[in-house]
């Protein structure tokens, strides 16, 4: 009874018409809020406040306060305020990737870099000093000299370019004999072979009026008899002078503008570590060869480091490292990352060796370089004769970024089958050779694994590569410098074809047949219609052109044929086509050499004209 007496109670409590227990309600979907639109346009902090007032509404209805104090106003205020921040390093990021709105140094020559135009960082000042000297003294490279110092203007300190030995008879030296204008040669009096050596260079003066400077060359050969030197010079001299009116200076050091800094620190052990040098501009040096060469030194834990432009093809134990620049010139040395170039091992010794000053600062007056510290006392005076030269200042970012797209037109890169057989016509160096092939051609060859461009060269001399030393391997570096990422390069030797060419020449009666004969064979030969520049790959020899070198023989009245065709039994004679079809890769070639009659052969016979000479 209790049981039903209870559900009884609960049926007496429903006031539903069906008193059974309702479902469970369907969960409640929450709709997603709309995302809010940006204005892209809003880029500074009145904007961004102006943006978030506008969408309060929206969000929170009620909400009207705008005192200063609130504390939502607050947040906003500083919300607008970072977007201020990072829409400004935004701008500035996406600035930088563009060269017409790039203003950093470093941007730009990273952006230059990729049509492979450098920034030119400029060069220092070069200056020849006259030192007069009591005694040998040898003064060692970087040995400094400058100019002196007042209240407006900082000394300008020139160094030395090379270890020198300065001896106190050099500061005069005598003519033997006159030495006249484009002279390669002087003969000096006294004994001076074991005290000047080739690359010295010496001033002339003559009195009155001419001076100039003069570098050495080898041979210098001492003449014990007469007691007299005789110099060899690098180039002509291009004044007179006389022996009696003329002295010569031997004791001249060759300086360079910038001061050189030893700055020292330590390894942190951490990736990518960084170090700024504390003196700024970095000086760079011309070479002999017009190069231009950094001053900057990194040593690390006694070991020199080498600079390379990025660190993509660099190990992990790679002794690596890069430089980056500001727009003020100080100058950031960058590190590796561990992976990507070596790090610095903690507490290693860091020894960063460089010169600062550059450019058009260095350039100086005559007479102006007069100061030294010399510990051993042994030189009395030292001074620049003439003006200091050759400075030429860091390009600046306006002219970079309007010379550099213009190297496009000069493509330093080889995409085209044309551009890889262009890249060997305009001749490769090697060392003091240069090889400029008379015909190239190029092709692109699927080997199964990469592209391979595969360019046939064609010299005057018709030598096969691997015959001269040096040629093929100058050829595939001067390819691999150009060539695109992906492909292989190869140089290898035209394929020729060889022609068997027979003429009947008939002769004007008044003509001596031997001479005609001999001025057909060189008209048609190697040194003429055949020449190895007359035909380059592909390129068909016509029989109409033939006659027509032929006709212009004095001599020659008409001629025919006995044979047009390429040389062998398989090829059929063209002479009823008038033109012998050259394969793409191919060049014809008609040496008419005896010893070798594979590489063609050219018959004439004569009719008619005289016999005798």
């Amino acid at each position: 009874m209790a049981p039903n007496l209870v559900n009884a109670g609960k049926l007496l409590q429903c006031n539903n018409v069906d008193c059974r227990v309702p479902p469970p309600a369907p969960p409640q979907i929450v709709v997603p809020r709309k995302a809010q639109s940006i204005d892209y346009m809003a880029k500074d902090y009145d904007s961004f406040l102006r943006a978030m007032f506008d969408l309060i509404p929206s969000r929170i209805p009620g909400w009207q306060t705008r005192t200063e104090a609130d504390m939502a106003m607050a947040m906003l205020e500083l919300f607008a305020y970072v977007a201020d921040e990072l829409s400004y390093y935004q701008d500035r990021v996406a600035n930088e990737g563009f060269l017409s709105s790039a203003v950093e140094y470093d941007s730009v020559r990273r952006l230059l870099s990729l049509i492979d135009y450098r920034l030119d960082p400029g060069v220092a000042a070069q200056v020849f000093l006259e030192v007069t000297t009591t005694g040998t003294k040898v003064v060692q490279k970087g040995f400094a000299a400058s100019t002196k110092a007042t209240d407006k203007h900082p000394a300008i300190v020139f160094e030395v370019s090379q270890d020198e030995i300065l001896y106190s008879n050099l500061g005069v030296i005598k003519l033997k004999t006159d030495a006249a204008s484009q002279a390669v040669q002087a003969v000096l009096d006294g004994e001076f072979d074991t005290r000047l050596s080739p690359g010295d260079w010496i001033r002339l003066v003559s009195s009155p009026g001419g001076a100039e400077w003069a570098q050495l060359d080898s041979p210098i050969t001492f003449n014990p008899v007469p007691d007299t030197t005789t110099i060899t010079l690098r180039n002509p001299l291009t004044g007179n002078y006389p022996a009696a009116s003329t002295t010569i200076s031997g004791n001249i050091l060759v300086a360079t503008h910038g001061q050189s800094i030893e700055q020292s620190t330590v390894g942190t052990g951490a990736p990518n570590q960084q170090i700024e040098l504390d003196f700024a501009p970095l000086t760079y040096v011309a070479t002999d060869s017009g190069q231009v060469q950094s001053s900057l030194q990194v040593e690390v834990a006694g070991t020199i480091w080498d600079r390379v432009e990025d660190f993509i093809d660099s190990g992990p134990t790679d002794p690596h490292y890069t430089i980056s620049q500001d727009n003020n010139g100080f100058i950031t040395v960058n590190f590796g990352s561990g992976q990507q170039g070596r790090v610095p091992r903690a507490g290693d010794p860091i020894v960063l060796r460089y010169r600062y000053g550059i450019g058009e600062d260095g350039l100086v007056a005559a007479g102006t370089i007069t100061q030294f510290d010399d510990a051993d006392q042994l030189i009395s005076s030292i001074t620049n004769l003439e003006p200091s030269f050759g400075a030429r200042n860091a390009e600046d970012l306006p002219t970079a970024k309007l010379l550099g797209p213009r190297t496009l037109r000069n493509q330093n890169r080889a995409v085209t089958a044309d551009d890889y057989a262009n890249a060997l016509l305009q001749g490769v160096e090697e060392g003091a050779q240069t090889f400029t092939p008379l015909h190239a051609k190029a092709q692109f060859v699927w080997t199964g694994s990469w592209n391979t461009v595969i360019v046939s060269v064609d010299f005057a001399d018709r030598l096969p590569l691997d015959s001269v030393p040096g040629r093929k391997q100058a050829l595939e570096d001067a390819l691999n410098a150009k060539r695109l990422a992906g492909y292989d390069v190869k140089a290898e030797d035209a394929r020729y074809a060889p022609l068997q060419i027979g003429v009947v020449v008939h002769v004007k009666p008044d003509f001596f047949v031997k001479q005609v004969r001999q001025s057909v064979d060189q008209a048609l030969g190697p040194a003429g219609f055949f020449a190895p520049s007359h035909f380059g790959f592909g390129d068909p020899v016509r029989l109409s052109d033939l006659y027509a070198v032929a006709l212009k023989v004095g001599g020659v009245q008409y001629i025919t044929m006995s044979h047009f065709k390429r040389l062998g039994d398989r090829y059929p004679d063209e002479t009823a086509q008038g033109v012998v079809d050259i394969g793409p890769l191919e060049i014809a070639r008609c040496d008419n050499d005896l010893s070798h009659p594979e590489n063609g052969v050219l018959f004439v016979r004569t009719c008619g004209g005289k016999e005798g000479q």
